[in-house]
């Protein structure tokens, strides 16, 4: 039965890959990485502003200044719950990136 379940969890995973690669090939996919893309920029530049208004720039704050921002920017834009999703990854990745340069321009 084990044996089953194991099988069952691969061909789910497989199947679901495939749906989400033939969705990233199709026009309406493509458009929303673009769109995705687009607002993933916007937005870093409005970290960039608002990280040195941040009493104690840490990556829990950093973290809850990108979930206000995006929660935000989807309310204005009527954004789906998936792409805000996306969104809060894709910023908060931008971690490592974000605090070097705010180090750096505190130093100048």
């Amino acid at each position: 039965m084990e044996n089953k379940f194991k099988k069952g969890l691969i061909l789910g995973g497989l199947l679901a890959v495939g749906a989400a690669i033939g969705f990233a090939l199709t026009k309406e996919g493509q458009e929303l990485t673009e769109e995705l893309q687009k607002d993933v920029k916007t937005l870093a530049k409005h970290l960039k502003k608002n990280l040195g208004d941040l009493e104690d720039v840490t990556k829990e704050n950093f973290n809850e200044l990108v979930d206000n921002l995006v929660e935000e920017y989807a309310a204005k834009h009527e954004l789906a719950a998936e792409a805000k999703i996306s969104l809060i990854k894709a910023l908060q990745a931008k971690w490592h990136e974000m605090e070097e340069e705010y180090l750096s321009e505190q130093d100048k």
